[in-house]
């Protein structure tokens, strides 16, 4: 391992070990979680109705939960069009609101089991912090392994997902993992297949997320001076030897077959020297800078456009104006100061 770097979490205080359901079903963390789904999710998808009934909704959640009678209401199904359509699920609101009660109990216990490096769905982490991570680590080590799993979401497999749930679990939030992921309906997936979870809901994040966590775990026991960086199912692990790092492609490929059903995009995996440039989320990562991928170029340039243009009103476009400093605050996480002014010069030039 270099030097001041450690894929593990050992600096989290210790947390019980097991999740409480009755910290999920309980009205104060309703009441916590009604919040954080409305502010989530304001403006859209019933909650001024929730709202208008909030103690009775709430009382209601309570008992259904505790009684174990609780049953998810259907997904509402939509595209989603970035680099690749994505057939999105969202919950009804009330399902979310149990959805959130849920995840909060999830990270208390899991969080300090997680490595260190694993960046996606989690407080202080995110994107921007592991693009930072990538770059220092450019500097530092002269080749690089991408691995990236195929048609993830769709690919998990209940049983292994629970199994995974049940060690921290107690028997009421495992019942209540068990019955949001039995009611999962992917329409990507075959009927009864068992595998496959919604994308676009909080405890598919989570679940996502955690997933992956025995490979993790293989990373740190196996290769513990290599640093493995994870963000979701994309992964970069470093290292200053090619062929220990092909060894690890082949051994992460044999141990997500046979533990968790899964398998590497082979288009994807690949040994890169890092002056080369690594593609990962969304960026291209050199030693010094950081850069656009190309489509991303486009998308966001239409982007910010749209943002501004759709404004019919004063008021519209300063919202709309606040939007694309908002994109243009993503971007400022790479080398993209001329890219962002030929944007905004071509668009306030025709606008303004």
């Amino acid at each position: 391992m270099a030097a001041g770097f450690d894929n593990s979490s050992s600096h989290l205080a210790a947390l019980p070990n097991q999740a409480s359901f009755a910290q999920v079903y309980g009205f104060a963390a309703l009441a916590q979680a009604f919040d954080r789904a409305r502010r989530a999710k304001k403006g859209r998808g019933g909650e001024p109705l929730f709202f208008r009934e909030l103690e009775h909704e709430l009382l209601r959640l309570e008992g259904e939960l505790r009684d174990r009678r609780w049953t998810p209401g259907p997904y509402r199904f939509f595209w989603l069009r970035k680099t690749k359509a994505r057939l999105v699920s969202e919950a009804a609101f009330r399902d979310r609101v149990v959805h959130h009660a849920l995840v909060a109990e999830l990270e208390r216990v899991w969080e300090p089991k997680f490595i260190e490096h694993s960046f996606a769905c989690r407080r202080d982490k995110g994107s921007h912090a592991a693009l930072r991570l990538a770059q220092q680590l450019c500097r530092r080590y002269p080749y690089a392994l991408r691995l990236d799993v195929e048609k993830y979401f769709d690919s998990i497999r209940h049983e292994v997902l629970c199994s995974i749930l049940a060690p921290a679990n107690d028997g009421g939030t495992q019942w209540l993992c068990e019955r949001i992921v039995e009611a999962s309906r992917v329409p990507t997936v075959p009927a009864g297949s068992a595998r496959g979870i919604p994308i676009g809901n909080l405890t598919s994040q989570f679940f996502a997320n955690l997933y992956l966590h025995p490979l993790d775990e293989l990373a740190r026991t196996e290769w513990p001076t290599c640093p493995w960086l994870r963000y979701m199912d994309d992964v970069l692990v470093f290292s200053a030897d090619k062929e220990q790092l092909w060894a690890i492609a082949a051994a992460s490929q044999t141990f997500l077959r046979n533990a968790l059903g899964l398998e590497l995009k082979a288009s994807v995996t690949a040994v890169m020297p890092v002056e080369e440039g690594i593609v990962w989320l969304g960026m291209r990562v050199f030693p010094r800078l950081v850069r656009l991928q190309r489509d991303g170029r486009t998308r966001f340039a239409a982007k910010i456009r749209r943002s501004v243009t759709v404004a019919s009103n004063e008021t519209e476009m300063e919202h709309e104006r606040g939007r694309a400093a908002s994109l243009c605050g993503h971007l400022q996480h790479g080398s993209t100061l001329a890219l962002r002014r030929s944007i905004l010069s071509s668009i306030f030039s025709v606008v303004g």
